[in-house]
């Protein structure tokens, strides 16, 4: 007994030919920040809404690091990261605290240095107006010195602001991209940044078709081995995800850029599990 379904099958257009992986195809990492995140005080809930939102966009997510609020800890990820992927983003620590130190790698990775921002500063001080204690000021008291620590960007920084109702910009340096920690915040721009970045990519969005079967991961082993290899260069990815239900099935996954290919490969494979069945 088996079942095909296609499950993302929303396609942007895209005039790009779809025929074998090219050897520069966009990759994409996330840094998480945080000693919370290490400690398990705080459950990370941002690697799942990037990756979503990554693959429904066609961003293609290859690595996560997390890391502590450590200086020399953020900057070596970000280095490393910048080096191997098209593009790297963060989230966390850019808060006015003391552990907040995420701006301050990041100048420190690419060998710059720390600037206020002044748009940011005045943005703050509108958004913000009398609604907190402390409102930012470079030369005020110590809690007004620390909120405008959140406008302390690096001088080099690229500043996006996505969102009319947050002061809160998107900072890029290189192509490494500095969003909040915060989940509904993090949540919210990525949503409204990474659309226009997908579009500078050129990526298209992924697409993902499932097949259903009672057939066991052992008898299955060989055959996604075969149509596989077979679908390899055209980036076609398959998985297979054991469901303990009653009575138990796979979930064999077919996931690439090419609907054509796709379908195609997930027709291949439900003909061959039928004749096993």
């Amino acid at each position: 007994m088996f079942c095909v379904r296609t499950l993302c099958a929303c396609v942007r257009s895209s005039t790009r030919a779809f025929t074998q992986k090219t050897a520069h195809a966009p990759t994409a990492a996330f840094c998480v920040i945080g000693d919370e995140i290490l400690s398990g005080k705080t459950q990370d809930t941002n690697t799942r809404t990037l990756a979503s939102q990554c693959f429904s966009l066609g961003i293609n997510l290859q690595k996560i690091d997390i890391v502590p609020d450590s200086r020399a800890s953020i900057s070596a990820s970000l280095t490393q990261l910048s080096h191997e992927h098209s593009v790297v983003f963060t989230s966390g620590g850019i808060g006015p605290t003391h552990d907040d130190i995420t701006y301050d790698a990041v100048a420190h990775a690419f060998g710059d240095e720390l600037a206020y921002h002044s748009a940011t500063l005045d943005r703050m001080q509108r958004i913000m107006g009398d609604k907190v204690r402390a409102r930012p000021d470079p030369n005020g008291t110590s809690a007004e010195r620390a909120c405008a620590r959140m406008a302390l960007f690096p001088r080099s920084a690229h500043v996006t602001f996505v969102d009319s109702g947050l002061w809160v910009p998107v900072v890029r340096v290189r192509n490494v991209h500095v969003l909040p920690g915060i989940p509904r915040l993090f949540a919210r721009m990525a949503a409204a940044y990474l659309p226009a970045l997908a579009e500078q990519l050129g990526v298209s969005a992924f697409v993902r078709a499932e097949v259903v079967t009672h057939v066991s991961e052992s008898v299955l082993a060989p055959v996604l081995e075969r149509v596989q290899i077979e679908y390899a260069p055209w980036n076609i990815k398959l998985g297979s995800y054991p469901q303990w239900t009653s009575p138990p099935h796979n979930i064999v996954s077919v996931v690439g850029q090419s609907p054509e290919h796709v379908h195609a490969c997930r027709d291949k494979l439900a003909r061959l599990l039928a004749d096993i069945t």
